[in-house]
């Protein structure tokens, strides 16, 4: 079998990997996505490994990318549109469990509702995005409190097994080629994320604040707040026993602790434990104690 793989991030190389290995591939193409919204979007470590594999791959924007003769075309992690590939031969991986979460970071959304249970599809393509019929589906576990870049490597697992059997499933004819149609009336919808969306609302509770930030961290480039008008990022944060403050301000700093800062939120303290520029450099110890986070 000849596939060509749009391989982006972890998930995309886990997938090209299990293919690598797979008896049933005979021929890889692998075009590799960057991303430069993420702190690492594997694309260096997907090269090296093609080269080391002999594997013939392609960056994204390489125009002289020629795509035919492929019996299966896979999208792993992909955040382009696909042109010009028949949809019965386009193979798509998404990180939930279809027809919840259609659409953009599935995963961080899933995280940030605190969902208990997720998982991946394995649909074909489709004339709107993600409402193809589906192949494969299974189902994982959320314990919290837990971070997004661990939840990516356990996805990555996922699906890297499912490649796997999809491609022992195509070779001995024991799946339906046509998949199964999703079920319209339980669709949900994940819109895509923005800077905005990774801004810090300090009138929300503590808890809900650390449990954000661990949701749109590494390979994210993590929860953002404006301090002395420049953009820094939450890298991690720690729950403080609330005090009863007269004049509630959220956002400002009320104690410093280990050159930590403690900032007041809607409910509950914060305890700032990394905070970095968008240099990535820290911002720790500031230089005011009295400063606040917009």
């Amino acid at each position: 079998m000849k596939v060509l793989i749009y391989s982006l991030g972890v998930k995309g190389f886990s997938v090209l990997k299990s293919m690598s290995e797979a008896s049933s591939v005979q021929t890889i193409h692998c075009i590799i996505g960057q991303d430069e919204s993420l702190t690492d979007d594997c694309s260096s470590d997907v090269m090296k490994y093609c080269e080391n594999n002999e594997i013939r791959y392609t960056f994204r924007n390489d125009a002289s990318l020629i795509k035919g003769n492929y019996d299966l075309f896979l999208a792993v992690g992909w955040r382009w549109i696909i042109r010009d590939v028949p949809q019965e031969k386009l193979v798509i991986f998404h990180d939930s469990l279809l027809p919840k979460y259609r659409g953009f970071a599935p995963l961080v959304n899933a995280l940030i509702n605190k969902e208990k249970v997720t998982g991946v599809t394995v649909l074909l393509g489709a004339d709107q995005y993600d409402r193809g019929n589906i192949l494969l589906q299974k189902s994982i576990s959320i314990d919290y409190p837990t971070d997004i870049e661990h939840e990516i490597h356990r996805i990555s697992n996922v699906y890297a097994d499912l490649a796997v059997e999809l491609f022992e499933k195509f070779g001995n004819g024991s799946i339906n080629r046509m998949g199964y149609s999703q079920d319209e009336s339980e669709a949900t919808y994940s819109l895509w994320r923005n800077e905005d969306d990774y801004r810090i609302d300090w009138n929300d509770a503590a808890n809900n604040i650390q449990h954000f930030i661990t949701c749109v961290g590494s390979p994210y480039k993590g929860a953002s707040a404006i301090l002395n008008d420049s953009t820094i990022r939450v890298i991690k944060a720690q729950v403080r026993e609330d005090v009863k403050i007269e004049n509630r301000t959220p956002g400002k700093v009320i104690f410093v602790e280990n050159n930590s800062p403690v900032v007041v939120c809607g409910s509950g303290l914060l305890a700032l434990i990394d905070v970095r520029d968008e240099q990535g450099e820290s911002v720790l110890p500031m230089k005011k104690f009295r400063s606040k986070f917009h």
